[in-house]
């Protein structure tokens, strides 16, 4: 016995444009199939009718013939009168006997009619489908009744022409169905192969993107149709994602350019120490305070891109209500110890709630006090206030804004840029990483951040944030 092979999955078309034909060639098959049935059944229908009525006048007529005819006379031949090329008439005689009535209507070489047994059964269903007596007859309708004094009548005729007829209908019909469904499939394949072949160029654009052409975008269509809408949606997510490469490619070449200098520092201070030139502890002193310093450095940088990547990557942490009043008092309190001689103000009103992670609104006052200190002189005032716009404007308003130089022109427009700093020797102990931290914030909670300032005129960094009421 052989063993049983892998079973064999059935053969399905792979391709969208076989898919799309052979799901229209089967519903166009059964549609069809149906509208043949239907024709079908009713031709069927009506020419059994017809055949039913005609053989019902010609039981009338011989009826009427054997009640006014003698009881051994014959039938006359007006019977051929009815329309129908022959019938099988015979009445079976109470004693028994059955006589052939009017002969010369039907070939005596053709099959009769197989009759029922009993004949009860014929007048009880009116008209019946019977088959021939002998193999290779035709089928026959057969009715029976009874004529008083003379026995039963029983009356048929032949099925050929109406099968005939209907075999006609349905030779034609398989042929025009099969005649249809090979033009719909031409005609198909010619329309979806037109149709589809912009979704074959967009599929080889695609190819020679993945293999490394940048600059390459899909063709596309006219956009009134699905395929043209598909080329421009690709060709729009292909230019966000180079943007958004090209992003990436500056911050990591930003973050390694920030990361280089610390990184250098220390290794200059362990060369230092290899080559044994500091071997007084003064000279140690200064070593280690350096390391200490520049690693320090690495550390507020480290964890400024890591707060980036996770907004980026994933804003929405545990949410809970924020009393932004009270953080941005303590945030005051703790620059006032950085910076002693700060002159900073503070207006906050209470109840200025917003629903958010306290710690990254936190980082978003200490980033926006830090930038004060950095680029103002020492003692310059600086305010704070935060504002609740009330039932009318359900946001909170938090402002920190200062007398400093202000801001050049041309740099507002950069200033929430990532590694951006407005002195182009890149001079000063921040990263440009600050405000782009404010910013993310603001948006990761749902909020705006604008900055005002002009030079000589101060700065106002205004962040909006929805209310938790």
């Amino acid at each position: 016995m052989r063993p049983a092979g892998p079973r064999r999955r059935p053969v399905r078309p792979r391709s969208l444009r076989g898919r799309l034909l052979l799901a229209l060639l089967g519903l166009v098959a059964v549609a069809l199939i149906a509208l043949d049935a239907v024709v079908y059944t009713a031709l069927s229908s009506d020419l059994m009718h017809r055949t039913d009525v005609t053989l019902r006048a010609v039981r009338q007529r011989v009826t009427q013939q054997l009640r006014q005819a003698a009881p051994d006379g014959q039938l006359g031949n007006d019977v051929r009168l009815l329309g129908a090329s022959e019938f099988y008439l015979q009445l079976r005689r109470p004693d028994g006997t059955v006589r052939d009535l009017v002969p010369r209507l039907r070939d005596p070489d053709d099959a009769a009619p197989r009759l029922p047994d009993p004949l009860s059964r014929i007048r009880g269903t009116g008209v019946l489908t019977v088959g021939p007596a002998e193999a290779g007859g035709p089928d026959y309708r057969l009715v029976a009744q009874t004529v008083p004094g003379r026995g039963t009548l029983i009356a048929a005729t032949p099925l050929d022409q109406v099968q005939g007829t209907l075999r006609q209908v349905l030779i034609v019909e398989t042929a025009a169905t099969a005649g249809v469904l090979a033009l719909l499939a031409a005609a198909g394949l010619w329309v979806l192969r037109r149709g589809l072949r912009p979704l074959e160029a967009m599929a080889r654009d695609a190819d020679a993107i993945a293999s490394g052409d940048r600059a390459g975008q899909v063709a596309p269509a006219d956009d009134d149709t699905e395929v043209g809408r598909l080329g421009l949606a690709l060709n729009t997510m292909l230019a966000v994602e180079r943007t958004t490469q090209d992003r990436l490619r500056r911050f990591v070449a930003d973050a390694s350019h920030e990361l280089r200098t610390p990184v250098t520092a220390v290794l200059g201070y362990a060369d230092l120490h290899h080559q044994g030139a500091v071997g007084t502890p003064d000279r140690r002193e200064r070593v280690m305070h350096g390391i200490t310093t520049e690693a320090l450095r690495m550390q507020r940088l480290v964890d400024d891109l890591l707060l980036l990547a996770r907004l980026d990557g994933a804003p929405a942490r545990g949410r809970s209500p924020v009393d932004l009043a009270a953080l941005v008092r303590d945030a005051v309190s703790a620059a006032r110890v950085v910076d002693p001689h700060a002159s900073l103000s503070v207006h906050v009103e209470d109840g200025a709630t917003v629903h958010g992670d306290a710690e990254q609104l936190r980082r978003v006052v200490d980033n926006l006090l830090a930038n004060v200190r950095s680029h103002t002189q020492p003692g310059t005032a600086a305010r704070v206030s935060v504002e609740s716009g009330g039932p009318a404007a359900p946001r909170v308003t938090l402002t920190v804004a200062d007398d400093g130089p202000g801001i050049p022109a041309e740099a507002l427009p950069r200033v929430f840029d990532r590694f951006y700093r407005g002195d182009p020797a890149h001079s000063g102990d921040g990263s440009g990483l600050g405000l782009a931290i404010v910013a993310a914030v603001a948006h990761a909670h749902g909020g705006t951040v604008d900055v005002a300032g002009a030079p000589g005129e101060g700065t106002a960094v205004t962040v909006r944030l929805p209310s938790a009421r």
